[in-house]
């Protein structure tokens, strides 16, 4: 008989498949749960898109140099695969 793998060993070989197909196991597995967004989940978005937007308008958002997002975004991708 065959034993069955653990989590951590799905996730090991979930790892290893390519980014589209860890995308697609992803979105079966979140289908699987039964559970999909809120019905309200649009115009939730919708509103806080106009939230937002109206703060930027107002001047009250927080606005950052695309450059230090770009290299704190890169920073934190290397600081995860070096986790790994």
């Amino acid at each position: 008989m065959r034993k069955m793998a653990t989590r951590d060993e799905l996730l090991a070989q979930a790892l290893r498949l390519s980014p589209d197909d860890r995308a697609r196991l992803a979105h079966e597995l979140l289908d699987s749960l039964g559970e999909g967004p809120p019905e309200d989940a649009e115009n939730a978005w919708g509103e806080e898109i106009s939230r937002r937007a109206q703060e930027v308008l107002d001047g009250t958002a927080e606005l950052l140099d695309w450059d230090d997002v770009r290299k704190r975004m890169k920073e934190r991708l290397e600081q995860r695969r070096r986790q790994r």
